[in-house]
């Protein structure tokens, strides 16, 4: 069974934060070292994917999300047109999925939740764009194929309005509400 919860009810172990491998150095070591500290410190709040197997439970997956700003030359004309110079936003700083979980589509399941919570954040803070800055080309791979847009300056800066997340997350809904499951 897999279930997503904050970093501070779960409270990995080392061991279980160590375990970890995304195939990407530099997000195991963030989890492994600093997603407690940033947690404690309020810079980042980090979410868990866990796979509560009766064995033991690890970590299958994870995303780190704070508040945060993006210059108005940065974004696209329609983010940017009648915003302020710093634009309010929400940065999703860190998303992975273990190796052994990676081609299930736990990542798409994974980044829905993120995006959910960041359109909320946004609500309550005001922000007006979801950003983040790909690891790698495929990591920007992905996350254009999940409609985000490039950024006009740097390559590997990619956002999605939040405005266009909650329309999105909206008519999922009214699509569920409209048509629901039949099943057996």
């Amino acid at each position: 069974m897999l279930r997503v919860v904050r970093f501070d009810s779960f409270a990995p172990s080392k061991r279980q934060r160590r375990q970890f491998d995304c195939g990407e150095p530099s997000l195991n070591e963030w989890l492994a070292t600093r997603a407690r500290q940033s947690l404690a410190s309020r810079d980042a709040v980090t979410y868990l994917l866990i796979d509560s197997s009766p064995d033991a439970p690890c970590i299958a997956g994870y995303y780190a999300m704070s508040s945060g700003s993006i210059a108005r030359k940065d974004v696209p004309a329609t983010v940017a047109r009648r915003a302020p110079e710093r634009i309010p936003a929400v940065l999703l700083g860190r998303f992975a999925i273990d190796v052994a979980y990676q081609g299930q589509g736990l990542g798409a399941d994974l980044l829905a939740m993120a995006l959910r919570q960041a359109v909320e954040a946004g609500a309550l803070i005001g922000a007006r764009v979801l950003f983040l800055y790909a690891v790698s080309e495929q990591a920007r791979e992905f996350s254009l194929h999940h409609d985000f847009d490039p950024s006009p300056v740097h390559r590997l800066l990619l956002m999605r309005d939040l405005r266009t997340i909650a329309a999105s997350i909206e008519a999922a809904e009214q699509e569920t509400i409209d048509h629901p499951d039949t099943g057996p």
